[in-house]
C-alpha cells in the first residue's frame, strides 16, 4: 500500500523497519511492471499534442487579427484550416518541447497558453497605437527597456494586467503542485525532445513538411508590409516569417548607380579637408526632437489659432514645412537615425529599429561631421540611457557624450516624464558652459503617451483644452491629455528661441516632430482635414537661426534635415551629405513620394552603411 501511494504521488514511499530491501525491490518490480508500452505513451503524447492543439487553435480563432472577425461574424468552419494551422503549430511545437524539458504536462500547456494570450495582447496594442504587428525584434527592445517595463505595462488596460497578475500566480501554483509525468524519461523523454525541435528548427528554415503549408500563405506575406501580412497570415506566422530575417545581411549595393548618381552631380563626393571657421566661428548647433510633435489643426474641427502660438511665431522667421517621417505613432529612433546620418530607412525595408542593427559598428553620422570641425557633441535625453540602445548607438554615431536621466535629479516632470521646460533649462546650462562650438542633440520624453490619468498635470488646463466635436468621453480624455502636453512643448520651444536669439553666438535651432501621438480613437473619430489616414500625415518642422529672419516653407522628409542643417551653417563635408544636398534641392517630398534619383540613393545609402568609401568621379 505504501509503495502505490508514492507512485501515485511521484515520490518514493519509505520503507518499514526491518523491510527496506524487500519493499524497494518490490517497488521497483511493481513500478516495471505497470510501465506504459511504446504504443501506449505514444498515444498519450499524441492525445496531448492534440489537445493542446486544440486550446491554441481556440485561441488564433478568437483572438489573431487574421482570424478574429471571421471567428466572431460567421461559424468556425468558415475559418481557412491551413490559416489555423500555420498559426497553431508553432505554440504546440513549444509546448512539447517544455513538456519534454520539465516533464508537466499541465504547467507547459499553461506555459504556452498564457505565452500565446501575452503576444495577442502586445499585437492588439502595437496594432492599435502604431499600426505595426509585434515582430521579432521587439524581443530584442525587451533587453533594453532601462525602466523595467513601466512604460510599456501603462499602455496595458487594467483587466489585462489583472490576468496576466492571476495567470501568473497560477503558473507558479502549478510548478509548485505538479508532479513529473513518470513514464516521460530516459529515452522516451530524449527522443520526444529531439523530435520537437527537429520540427520546429524545419519550421523556422521552411523545410519540408512545412514548406506546403508556408506556400499556402503566397502573396499574402508581404516583407514591406508586416501588418498587413499580420492580418493575412496571422501573428505566429508572421513571428515564424520574420525571425528568419533576424540577421541582418545588406544587399550589395548597386555601385554602377551609385557612381552614375555622382557622375550627374558633379562637384560633390570630393573628400576636402575642413574647411576653417567663419571669422565668427562656427554656430552653436541644437537639434530639438519633439516627441510626438504634431500640428493637431489638421485634425477635422481644430483650428490654427488654437494650436502651437509658439512655433507659429518662429516659422514665420524661419525655414519650415511639413516632414515626411519613416514611422507612424511611435519608433522613435527611426526618425532619429535619419536624421543623425541622412540614410532613409526605405532602404533597409528588414529593419524596424535601426539602433539594434544598423549602429553596431562606428558609421559615419552629423556628430562625426561636426566633430571634426572642432565641435563638442552631446546627446541629451531625460530617461534612462539604454532606452532602444541609444547608449551603444550614440556611442557609435560619434557623439563624445550622452547625458540621460541621471543628469536630470530631482528636475520637474509632466505627467510620467522629465517635463519639457526642464530639458530647455539642462540645454541652456550647457550651452552656458560652453568654450568652444556646440552640437547638442536634444530628445525631448515629456510627450510620450499614454495620454489618460496621468500625474502632475493642472485640471483647469487638462479641461481648457479645445476639441473636435463628435469624440467620445475617452476619445477626448486621451487628446486633451496629449494637447496639455503639446501646449507645453510649444511653451518651452519659443522660450528656447528666444534664449537663443539673446546669444551673442549665432545658433542655428532644428526642431522636428519624431512622429504622430498614438491617438487611434481620436483619429478614427475626428479624422484629418485633408481626409488622409493617420499613417500618412506628416510632422511639422522648422529650422531657426539667429543671424537670419528670412522665411520660406520646404516640405521635406527627415533624412534630408542633416544636409539642410550643414548648408545653413556652411559646412561641406566633401562626401556623402553633399550629394544629398544636391538631391534635396532637386527633390520635393510629399505623401507617397518617390525621392529623386531613387535608385542612385538606394546604392549609395548602402555603400555608405558598409562603410565604403565615396570616391569622387573620374577624369
Amino acid at each position: 500500500m505504501l509503495g502505490m501511494f508514492g507512485r501515485i504521488m511521484g515520490r518514493r514511499a519509505p520503507a518499514e523497519k526491518g523491510m527496506g530491501e524487500k519493499v524497494a525491490s518490490g517497488a521497483r518490480a511493481d513500478a516495471l511492471a505497470r510501465a506504459p508500452s511504446p504504443g501506449a505513451l505514444a498515444a498519450a503524447l499524441a492525445a496531448y499534442a492534440s489537445l493542446v492543439g486544440l486550446s491554441c487553435t481556440a485561441m488564433v480563432a478568437w483572438l489573431d487579427p487574421a482570424c478574429a472577425l471571421p471567428a466572431r461574424t460567421a461559424a468556425t468552419a468558415a475559418l481557412d484550416p491551413a490559416l489555423l494551422l500555420a498559426n497553431a503549430l508553432p505554440p504546440v511545437l513549444t509546448c512539447l518541447v517544455l513538456l519534454a524539458l520539465t516533464r508537466r504536462p499541465l504547467l507547459s500547456a499553461v506555459l504556452v497558453l498564457l505565452l500565446l494570450y501575452v503576444l495577442y495582447v502586445a499585437n492588439a496594442a502595437k496594432l492599435a497605437h502604431l499600426d505595426t504587428p509585434l515582430l521579432p525584434a521587439d524581443f530584442v527592445l525587451l533587453a533594453h527597456l532601462g525602466d523595467g517595463g513601466a512604460l510599456i505595462a501603462r499602455y496595458m488596460p487594467r483587466r489585462v494586467q489583472m490576468i496576466l497578475v492571476a495567470s501568473v500566480g497560477a503558473v507558479a501554483l502549478i510548478a509548485l503542485r505538479e508532479r513529473p509525468w513518470r513514464p516521460l524519461r530516459g529515452l522516451a523523454r530524449g527522443l520526444l525532445l529531439a523530435t520537437s525541435l527537429l520540427l520546429a528548427g524545419t519550421l523556422l528554415l521552411d523545410a519540408p513538411p512545412w514548406a506546403s503549408v508556408r506556400a499556402k500563405e503566397g502573396d499574402d506575406f508581404l516583407v514591406w508590409s508586416p501588418s498587413t501580412s499580420a492580418r493575412r497570415i496571422g501573428l505566429p506566422a508572421t513571428l515564424v516569417r520574420r525571425a528568419r530575417d533576424l540577421k541582418l545581411a545588406l544587399p550589395e549595393p548597386d555601385r554602377a548607380e551609385a557612381r552614375a548618381l555622382l557622375d550627374r552631380y558633379p562637384g560633390v563626393a570630393h573628400a576636402a579637408e575642413p574647411r576653417a571657421p567663419p571669422p565668427g566661428g562656427w554656430p552653436d548647433i541644437i537639434v530639438l526632437q519633439s516627441e510626438s510633435f504634431f500640428d493637431a489643426a489638421r485634425l477635422r474641427g481644430l483650428e490654427s489659432n488654437q494650436v502651437l502660438p509658439a512655433f507659429g511665431r518662429l516659422a514665420a522667421r524661419s525655414r519650415h514645412g511639413n516632414l515626411w517621417v519613416p514611422t507612424y505613432g511611435g519608433g522613435t529612433i527611426r526618425t532619429e537615425f535619419e536624421v543623425l546620418t541622412g540614410l532613409a530607412m526605405r532602404y533597409f525595408p528588414d529593419v524596424q529599429y535601426p539602433y539594434f542593427r544598423l549602429t553596431t559598428r562606428p558609421i559615419a553620422s552629423l556628430a562625426r561631421v561636426l566633430g571634426a570641425r572642432g565641435y563638442r557633441t552631446l546627446a541629451i535625453h531625460p530617461h534612462q540611457r539604454d532606452f532602444w540602445n541609444r547608449a551603444a548607438a550614440f556611442a557609435n554615431l560619434g557623439f563624445e557624450a550622452f547625458q540621460g536621466v541621471e543628469h536630470f535629479g530631482g528636475a520637474a516632470r509632466v505627467g510620467y516624464y522629465v517635463a519639457d521646460e526642464a530639458l530647455v533649462d539642462h540645454v541652456l546650462g550647457e550651452l552656458e558652459r560652453a568654450r568652444q562650438p556646440q552640437f547638442l542633440f536634444a530628445i525631448s520624453m515629456e510627450n510620450h503617451g499614454p495620454y489618460h490619468d496621468y500625474p502632475n498635470a493642472d485640471p483647469a488646463r487638462l479641461a481648457a483644452q479645445p476639441l473636435p466635436p463628435g469624440l467620445d468621453a475617452d476619445a477626448a480624455r486621451d487628446l486633451q491629455g496629449y494637447l496639455h502636453h503639446l501646449e507645453n512643448a510649444d511653451r518651452a520651444l519659443g522660450r528656447l528661441a528666444d534664449a537663443l536669439s539673446r546669444r551673442p553666438r549665432r545658433s542655428l535651432l532644428l526642431f522636428y516632430g519624431d512622429h504622430l501621438p498614438a491617438l487611434p480613437d481620436v483619429y478614427a473619430q475626428a479624422g484629418f482635414d485633408d481626409a488622409q489616414v493617420p499613417g500618412e500625415q506628416p510632422a511639422p518642422w522648422l529650422l531657426y537661426d539667429t543671424a537670419d529672419r528670412t522665411a520660406s516653407q520646404v516640405d521635406t522628409a527627415s533624412f534630408y534635415l542633416p544636409s539642410l542643417l550643414l548648408e545653413r551653417a556652411g559646412i561641406a563635408d566633401g562626401g556623402f551629405f553633399d550629394v544629398l544636398d544636391r538631391l534635396r534641392r532637386a527633390d520635393a517630398p510629399a505623401r507617397r513620394w518617390t525621392p529623386v534619383d531613387d535608385d542612385g540613393l538606394r546604392a549609395l545609402s548602402l555603400m555608405r552603411q558598409r562603410g565604403e568609401r565615396i570616391a569622387p568621379p573620374q577624369g
